[in-house]
């Protein structure tokens, strides 16, 4: 799996400066009077933004996250690009394959058996690609809301 982890680790392509450009608006976001706080009480640079910025910023990775997750889990052309064996195909090169293999298996069969048994196999197969991605929203749903009520300073 290597071929998909060194390059994700290094945000190539536009994946990579999406993101860049999601931190950026998010940190732009925050009032210049929360780091002067944070200079007066003594904190240097570093100190400043691991633990004023970094805590805050949750939903910004999060929202990275989950989009990273989504791209790699629903990638069709890098894995059927970098992988040759079946057994660790992820689940869109799978479903693909399953379904031209159906598809060459029902031939003989006629073209209604064929469109009812690839409908219900197609469908099954969907529901796994996005049952996962959609678990993930539904757990990190409250981090989008909250992250609005945390950010504001009163002057």
């Amino acid at each position: 799996y290597y071929p998909f982890i060194v390059p994700s680790l290094f945000g190539q392509g536009l994946r990579g400066a999406l993101f860049i450009y999601i931190f950026r608006q998010f940190f732009r976001g925050f009032p210049q009077e929360l780091e002067d706080a944070a200079r007066i009480d003594g904190a240097g640079g570093f100190r400043i933004y691991l633990q004023v910025f970094l805590p805050l910023a949750k939903p910004a990775i999060l929202v990275v996250f989950l989009f990273s997750f989504v791209w790699h889990w629903n990638d069709y052309y890098e894995p059927s690009v970098y992988l040759m064996d079946p057994s660790k195909y992820t689940l869109p090169v799978g479903l693909i394959n399953l379904w031209n293999s159906l598809a060459m298996i029902m031939g003989g069969f006629g073209a209604t058996a064929i469109s009812i048994w690839n409908e219900g196999v197609e469908m099954a197969g969907c529901f796994l690609v996005i049952v996962l991605p959609l678990i993930l929203y539904a757990f990190a749903q409250k981090y989008f809301v909250s992250s609005i009520e945390r950010t504001g300073l009163v002057e």
